[in-house]
């Protein structure tokens, strides 16, 4: 196994959290493997307020760097957009995650120019492999609440945030255009998203930590009884989302600009039930409220972003099931 370091100034203090201003490089860190076998690639702070998912990837490849475990794939991680994370903002002027796939947004600019420099990487990765292709892109919240997946509705997305023990999210991924979920998804690669918690909570980045070594098992690029702490693991996560449902249906967006001076009614959090009339934000027009009884997904409680909130419905065990099964079926999957 080799493991190829970032430049030396990207490198974090010994015994210290890394210094995300003093980020160099995209590449956190790479293990080259056999192109054959599975390509992993595991990017953190595509917005730049979140940072646990760097901090994240940083420890992980800390931990392969003592050579203990042997991994079956090609591992990259990444971080995202280095302009952003560097001043501890969402994005510098336009939202990274909104520059990808079919409907991406073309930017110019400091945000621009990091989705040129991390797609640079990206497609060099996907030009190598010859097997199969798993993103798994790490997030953080403005709002409290238990981790979470979001993945488009394929067999492959499900098998893979299925090994993860916290809800999963649907829908959420079709509501927003150009994400990074869809770049991968329209490539016919794996790819999930996980939601690890509020920006600063420390518990986030154990989330995150958890969800790498977890995504390595299920993908077959890391044996379960080479992970002395598989089944800890598990049950960090499992604890965190305990009591809440196994899959959760988007049914309503509310989107925002900066001109309705949108504000969130205070503390509310991810899977809070809400009741359709409930007055659950405020905005320049008056009362927000909640037009359905559901699951309250993303509140947003910070100043730049374009969804004020999501609500979501639980989906029944008979209905994913037959829902699986029309996806097996389909000859598109």
């Amino acid at each position: 196994m080799t493991v190829l370091r970032p430049p030396a100034d990207a490198e974090p203090p010994q015994d210290a959290e890394p210094d995300l201003r003093e980020l160099g490089d995209h590449l956190l860190g790479r293990v080259d493997g056999d192109p054959c076998e599975v390509t992993v690639l595991i990017v953190g702070g595509l917005h730049g307020n979140e940072p646990a998912g760097v901090r994240a990837i940083r420890r992980v490849f800390e931990s392969l760097r003592g050579g203990r475990l042997r991994l079956r794939c090609t591992l990259i991680g990444l971080a995202g957009n280095l302009p952003a994370l560097r001043r501890g903002s969402r994005f510098v002027e336009s939202d990274l995650n909104r520059m990808w796939g079919a409907g991406g947004r073309e930017v110019e600019g400091e945000d621009g120019g990091a989705r040129r420099t991390l797609l640079a990487h990206i497609a060099g990765s996907l030009e190598r492999a010859r097997g199969p292709v798993v993103l798994l892109d790490l997030h953080s919240t403005s709002s409290g609440g238990a981790p979470f997946t979001i993945v488009g509705d394929t067999p492959s997305n499900r098998c893979l945030a299925d090994s993860l023990p916290v809800p999963v999210v649907l829908g959420l991924e079709e509501s927003v255009e150009g994400t990074l979920l869809t770049y991968f998804g329209e490539r016919g690669h794996a790819a999930i998203g996980f939601e690890g918690g509020a920006h600063e909570d420390p518990l986030t980045l154990e989330h995150h930590v958890a969800a790498i070594w977890l995504t390595l098992v299920a993908c077959g690029a890391l044996e379960r009884e080479d992970l002395r702490d598989h089944a800890a693991l598990r049950e960090r996560l499992r604890s965190a989302a305990k009591g809440l449902p196994s899959v959760v249906e988007v049914r309503h967006r509310h989107p925002i600009t900066p001109r309705d001076r949108f504000r969130m009614a205070p503390g509310l959090v991810n899977f809070g039930p809400v009741a359709r009339g409930e007055v659950i934000a405020h905005d320049a027009d008056g009362e927000i409220q909640s037009p359905a009884d559901g699951l309250l997904l993303l509140p947003l409680y910070q100043g730049e972003g374009e969804d004020g909130f999501f609500i979501g419905r639980r989906v029944s065990r008979a209905a994913l099931l037959v829902s699986r099964a029309l996806r097996w079926l389909s000859p598109r999957r």
